[in-house]
């Protein structure tokens, strides 16, 4: 259900209901596109609505998915992402001329980070996820030998609530794709801020095995909707949510007992950018791979960095780094504008800037680098010394005085929208000690050093709750197959069974043939 109608038409549905379910009412709003006006439908539900379309999708799944084999489910998911890979696939161009108008990215970074992102759930990339991850993905299709002399499967959810967040298009796609290859069927709750890809990716679907997408829901509407996202939690086996911290903190209030919540709130992103990358050959591509990171997406993906160390005794100094940095940002700018902001988000970046400005005027080493006309793009600098003393700013204040998590994560969060703090550092190690006290927020690194310090500065990273490093530069593109917040995409939704050794011996003692 939810038809795609021909290129022509101004009225699209941004949602996607399993054949032969049609609702009593929709309701539109328009969007202004580069091609003129379009008109996005989507259902209005009600609680029953909910209910009746909860146990729909658990009679489709026990009907068709579970009955797939795991092998079958994935040709189906890689034949679909397939199909975004040809820029003439009608779904394709038609998010690439909603997106932007909706989030207000530009155009060209959703048309290539989009293709790129779909690239991850080819059939190739999703066999090393599965083999990665479970070992033997047969054993979501039955009973098989285990280590222990045994027989062991694992069971899937029947049904998933899923709430999808809006700030990175495409990233409701993969928790889509973890959840049909443990054979849950999906009742997905898109943001009418981007409401396009859960949709139009469920379309996708349908267009490979129609049955197969009868086992999907997705429709948009406003978050904190009681009504309906009661019911929808009470029927799912498992929630899953991405959002801000206080939208997946209440939503996991709400679910009950050992019910399975898997909530992705806002974390911090970090990066880390050693002497030997600021080498005479080296510095001007480590530059232009922090200003990638955070130009994509303007921040606006938990994956990107707030705050960049930059060590010193490079060729490059890292007050240099700042500002070349600048100069980075506004060839960004030039390529790919950042969204219009709202006024809240412009004042939050001039009050970084001026807070920044009044430590300079203070005596401090800060400095504020900025784009001349509004506020399109800010690098905040400032220095940690190694004996930082209480006067020092930012992370070395909040040790040297004992402050707690909540001041020194101020230090490390930024405005976003392209709004970075470059912290200079005698040692990357240094930065790393004071960040002891953020663990449960920090998420993603970027990393240039050598190869003979990656492992160490990995492993020092890991102790503070780090769960990411990656290459500087592919901050946003996290490969298939990470450990989302450092948990597991397919495991955490399972439940393991065991048929006990010895089991099928004493079973065989029934046999008369046996005797």
């Amino acid at each position: 259900m939810g038809g795609f109608p021909a290129s022509s038409t101004a009225t699209i549905d941004v949602f996607h209901l399993p054949s032969g379910v049609e609702p009593a009412e929709y309701a539109t709003y328009d969007v202004a596109t580069a091609q003129g006006a379009r008109q996005l439908r989507y259902p209005v539900l009600n609680g029953p609505a909910i209910t009746a379309l909860a146990r729909r999708l658990t009679e489709v799944r026990a009907r068709r998915l579970a009955a797939m084999s795991v092998n079958d489910i994935l040709d189906v998911l890689a034949r679909a992402a397939e199909l975004w890979t040809d820029p003439d696939f009608e779904l394709r161009r038609h998010a690439e001329l909603l997106i932007p108008a909706i989030t207000g990215y530009q155009s060209d970074m959703v048309r290539i980070e989009l293709k790129r992102y779909m690239r991850q759930f080819r059939r190739r990339e999703l066999l090393r996820f599965l083999d990665a991850e479970i070992g033997q993905p047969a054993m979501l299709d039955g009973f098989r030998p285990n280590k222990a002399g045994g027989y062991s499967r694992y069971v899937g959810p029947r049904l998933t609530y899923q709430v999808f967040s809006s700030n990175v298009p495409g990233i409701p796609v993969w928790s889509m794709v973890m959840t049909l290859l443990v054979k849950g069927a999906i009742l997905g709750k898109s943001s009418f801020s981007e409401p396009v890809m859960p949709a139009f990716f469920a379309r996708s679907i349908a267009m490979i095995d129609p049955e197969l997408a009868d086992a999907i829901a997705v429709v948009p509407w406003k978050g904190g909707s009681q009504e309906l996202e009661d019911p929808a939690i009470d029927a799912a086996d498992a929630v899953i949510v991405y959002g801000s911290s206080t939208t997946t903190k209440l939503i996991a209030g709400k679910v009950a007992g050992a019910k399975p919540c898997l909530g992705y709130g806002a974390k911090i992103g970090l990066a880390f950018i050693g002497r030997e990358a600021l080498r005479p050959d080296t510095y001007a591509d480590t530059v232009h791979r922090a200003a990638v990171d955070i130009a994509t997406y303007d921040q606006q993906s938990c994956l990107a960095p707030q705050t960049i160390f930059v060590e010193t005794g490079g060729a490059l100094a890292p007050r240099e780094v700042a500002q070349l940095l600048g100069g980075e940002l506004e060839g960004q700018q030039r390529k790919y504008p950042r969204a219009v902001l709202s006024d809240a988000e412009n004042m939050a970046i001039q009050r970084a800037r001026t807070n920044t400005e009044m430590q300079a005027l203070m005596g401090g080493s800060d400095a504020v680098i900025a784009s001349r006309n509004g506020t399109a793009w800010t690098v905040l600098y400032r220095e940690l010394e190694a004996d930082a003393g209480a006067e020092d700013a930012g992370l070395a204040a909040a040790a040297a005085t004992g402050l707690g998590a909540a001041e020194t994560l101020t230090s490390l969060l930024s405005p976003l929208n392209r709004t970075i703090n470059v912290v200079a550092v005698p040692d990357l190690m240094d930065a790393v000690g004071q960040l002891a006290n953020c663990r449960g927020w920090l998420q993603s690194c970027g990393v240039a050093v050598d190869s003979s310090r990656l492992f160490g500065l990995a492993d020092a990273l890991a102790q503070v709750g780090v769960d990411r490093v990656c290459p500087l530069g592919e901050m946003d593109r996290a490969k298939s197959g990470w450990h989302h917040d450092g948990g597991f995409n397919l495991i955490d939704l399972l439940r393991a069974v065991d048929i006990e050794r010895g089991s099928d011996t004493y079973s065989d003692s029934f046999d008369l043939d046996m005797e």
